[in-house]
């Protein structure tokens, strides 16, 4: 079904010269897709005729005024070939060449457009000769850094300098906190511009309604226990370790575990498996559609994100989409999203001793103050986060952009 617009929307004010928009988000799904979803639809709203560049198995939704096209090839997880060629070491360097290929195609959709935006690379390495390719179209571009902060140590020099060359061949670089701008190069930040992150109390409704006392039945939790859930793409820089840590201290506590496998849960083989957590972890492994998500949420009285490096989180404002309060690590921009005693709890330290604190302290305000802070944090983001409001921020970054020539 096609999203029709309302017509009380706003206008650009550019509207009666049409402006038109090629869109990169590799992916297809996951995090950045439900934000680029979120944020293309909203742009349309405003009058862009929009070119969404994506994976070819993407799982983006029609929307009137946003033409999807399937420019990426992937070979995933989850397939025997890709299970097969990740075992040998070869899916990220032929995903990599599959990815090259493609750019012509990226390149002849430039041509069409006045303005690029990307939401960033699958392989960041990439975007460099992708954004020397989208050059050759003489049209600016606009990038969103989802993340400024490295999440592995591998090539640390090498991945900071792709990151500099990036903002150099960009017009303009969005992130989404005060914190990011801090870890910017001087010469990308004088062009660096902070909109938040949108909220997800419409792709929470996605998913549909899951009844609470099912749900904890489902993942084996009683209604004496507090179930913390983390959940998105299982990296090893989520601080599941500190999790782990902090169920060995508190035997009220039940660890709820949802997403995709990326190292974190391969690393924590053996506290997984300690006996003294036996019957008190849950795991989901796998890509989970938003109705998945939703019994997860149900089940919850809250989601911690203990990562100890941050920017922001897009899983944050996913759990106040479903009306959960959060317990973070005060790091990154993660704390200027969260009202602490309001919307979640903020660990004094980003250590596990003071996560055992918090989820101490959540676990003792009893399941009605959980659902209290819960319903304010959906509150708080709608009244901040709006794609409304985030919308026009965008249509400004492309009018300075345009403006530049």
């Amino acid at each position: 079904m096609r999203r029709k617009r309302s017509a009380g929307r706003a206008r650009s004010p550019h509207e009666a010269q049409q402006r038109r928009l090629l869109m990169i988000e590799q992916g297809g799904r996951g995090g950045v897709a439900d934000y680029t979803g979120a944020l293309v639809q909203a742009l349309a709203a405003r009058g862009w005729q929009i070119e969404l560049a994506t994976a070819d198995d993407h799982l983006y939704q029609p929307v009137e005024g946003v033409t999807t096209s399937g420019v990426f090839h992937y070979v995933r997880r989850g397939t025997r070939l890709g299970d097969l060629l990740a075992s040998w070491r070869l899916k990220r360097p032929l995903n990599g060449l599959l990815f090259l290929f493609s750019l012509p195609r990226l390149l002849a959709l430039a041509h069409h457009s006045q303005i690029i935006h990307t939401q960033g690379w699958e392989i960041p390495q990439l975007g460099v000769p992708a954004l020397s390719v989208l050059k050759l179209a003489g049209r600016p571009i606009v990038q969103t850094a989802h993340g400024t902060f490295e999440r592995t140590s591998r090539t640390p020099r090498l991945r900071a300098a792709t990151r500099r060359l990036q903002g150099a061949m960009t017009a303009r670089t969005i992130v989404h906190t005060g914190a990011d701008l801090g870890r910017l190069a001087p010469s990308i930040a004088r062009h660096a511009v902070v909109i938040p992150h949108g909220e997800y109390g419409g792709l929470a409704r996605t998913g549909g309604e899951a009844d609470r006392a099912a749900a904890r039945a489902a993942v084996g939790a009683g209604e004496d226990v507090h179930v913390t859930l983390m959940f998105g793409q299982l990296r090893t820089d989520k601080g599941l370790g500190d999790l782990l840590a902090a169920m060995r201290a508190l035997p009220r506590l039940h660890l709820l575990i949802g997403g995709q496998e990326a190292g974190a849960l391969a690393e924590n083989r053996e506290a997984l498996a300690d006996p003294a957590l036996a019957g008190r972890i849950t795991i989901r492994e796998g890509f989970l559609d938003m109705s998945e998500a939703a019994e997860l949420f149900a089940a919850s009285d809250s989601v911690a994100l203990p990562y100890p490096v941050a920017s922001q989180s897009g899983v944050l404002l996913l759990a106040y989409g479903f009306s959960r309060p959060v317990v973070v690590y005060p790091v990154g921009g993660m704390a200027e999203a969260v009202l602490d005693g309001e919307t979640g709890w903020i660990c004094a330290r980003p250590d596990a001793a003071s996560l055992t604190e918090a989820l101490s302290a959540a676990i003792e305000a009893g399941t009605q103050e959980c659902l209290r802070r819960g319903a304010a944090g959906a509150q708080l983001a709608y009244e901040r986060y709006s794609w409304t409001a985030i919308a026009a921020q965008t249509e400004e970054v492309y009018e300075a952009a345009l403006s530049d020539g």
